[in-house]
């Protein structure tokens, strides 16, 4: 779960901030700007993540605007998931506000956190198709709807033969007292993995002839990604409708 989200300058002069649990850290903006010139110094490299007993600190920063972006989020939350949404909270903050200023309005932005959790879809399945040769082809639905696909597909014909698919695993699995979770479907040249996740369905083609295992284990932590983006981006939509 996300706990803070915080912008502020490289001399640590504080743009925004919004707490989701608990109280706000105090004079946080004054420690990271310290944690992150200590780490230049000593390594010569940027800090992008910190992990403590219960919580990570996911740090993205934008040197032509001399911005930071510091998200604290639960430690099993991950570092992927921090370093990408930090990362994306920065961007979409620079894009609305250009030529920020300590006494501007960044009340609007408070609407786009939900909505830049759950963009970050494009890029985890996007990435999932860059960095591993053996994924042809990367999709998340949701009922009769496609959140995102990393290519062109007939999204009808596929829903509806998804659709018919997942009710025969689910009457198969419901006769053993069991539920479907996840299933693969096997070719000659190619395979397809289907994963249940939440309320979505998760679709991966991948090439057999590719290291198998080394595969599965790319696919199943894209999968545990795409569960974290869904099971945040879920409850701060919560968030704001009981406020």
């Amino acid at each position: 779960m996300l706990r803070q989200l915080l912008v502020f300058s490289t001399s640590g002069m504080k743009f925004y901030s919004k707490v989701f649990i608990g109280d706000e850290k105090k004079q946080l903006s004054g420690l990271i700007t310290a944690m992150l010139d200590f780490c230049e110094k000593k390594t010569g490299l940027p800090m992008s993540y910190v992990e403590m007993a219960k919580i990570g600190v996911a740090i993205a920063r934008d040197n032509n605007r001399r911005l930071i972006c510091c998200l604290i989020i639960d430690k099993q939350d991950g570092r992927e998931f921090g370093r990408l949404i930090a990362q994306m909270m920065l961007d979409e903050f620079s894009r609305m506000y250009p030529a920020a200023r300590p006494s501007d309005d960044f009340s609007a932005f408070n609407t786009k956190i939900s909505e830049v959790i759950w963009a970050s879809i494009h890029p985890i399945l996007d990435s999932l198709i860059d960095q591993h040769k053996g994924v042809q082809l990367a999709l998340l639905t949701s009922g009769d709807s496609i959140k995102h696909a990393t290519h062109q597909i007939d999204k009808l014909g596929l829903l509806a033969n998804l659709q018919a698919l997942l009710r025969v695993a689910t009457n198969i699995m419901a006769s053993q007292n069991d539920l479907p979770l996840s299933m693969e479907i096997k070719g000659l040249k190619n395979r397809v993995i289907i994963s249940r996740i939440e309320r979505t369905t998760f679709i991966v083609a991948c090439r057999n002839s590719i290291d198998e295992r080394d595969t599965n284990l790319k696919v199943e932590a894209t999968a545990q990604l795409l569960k974290t983006v869904l099971v945040i981006g879920s409850n701060i939509q919560d968030v704001w409708k009981i406020r």
